[in-house]
């Protein structure tokens, strides 16, 4: 008996997610904002787990509309859909230079009625502006899920903004950098 508690506790142990390694950051715009789950090079992923009371096809509107995310993200200077459909974007933060990269979206339909957007470095980048910094990782997602009249969203964000970004400033806008941007897609997503 004592066997078999031991044995189903560490397949237990064996079992949970690496979730377990994350740690909570920051909370707002109703949303846990944590950190965790590096890579093998040492890069966290961001998640924040929120709830919205607004309907989730105005969260999904917003989340889809990529083409305008630099009207409403203030990290994202630029975001333009090229003609084969990757997406090439320049990103912006205090107190470092400029950073480009192209993505290539991947969007889906839930079977409850929800959406996911995800996005990754395309394979062909666009011709690297002068004065900005190639930003090497870009793995991220956008999921909403509908909960009554309001909405589950989650943000996923792994990246890396190359060049020498201290890891402080790197920490720093985990903290502060998500917390911004899921507050300001809410924003967008009540209107």
């Amino acid at each position: 008996m004592f066997r078999t508690v031991l044995l189903t506790l560490f397949i237990c142990l064996l079992a949970t997610p690496a979730y377990a390694e994350r740690k909570e950051v920051a909370k707002r715009a109703d949303c846990s904002i944590s950190v965790g789950d590096k890579d093998a090079d040492g890069r966290n992923l961001v998640i924040a787990d929120c709830v919205w009371p607004i309907a989730s096809s105005k969260v999904i509107a917003a989340v889809k509309a990529v083409q305008d995310h630099d009207d409403y993200l203030s990290s994202v200077k630029e975001s333009t859909v090229l003609p084969d459909g990757r997406v090439f974007q320049i990103h912006e933060a205090s107190g470092i230079a400029d950073r480009q990269i192209t993505l290539t979206y991947t969007n889906k339909d839930l079977p409850d009625g929800g959406f996911v957007t995800s996005w990754t470095r395309a394979d062909s980048q666009e011709p690297l502006r002068e004065d900005v910094v190639d930003a090497p990782l870009d793995d991220g997602k956008w999921e909403v899920h509908p909960d009554g009249d309001g909405s589950k969203v989650i943000y996923h964000l792994r990246y890396d903004a190359g060049g020498k970004v201290p890891n402080w400033l790197v920490q720093s806008f985990q903290k502060g950098g998500i917390a911004d941007i899921v507050e300001q897609m809410r924003e967008a997503a009540s209107k």
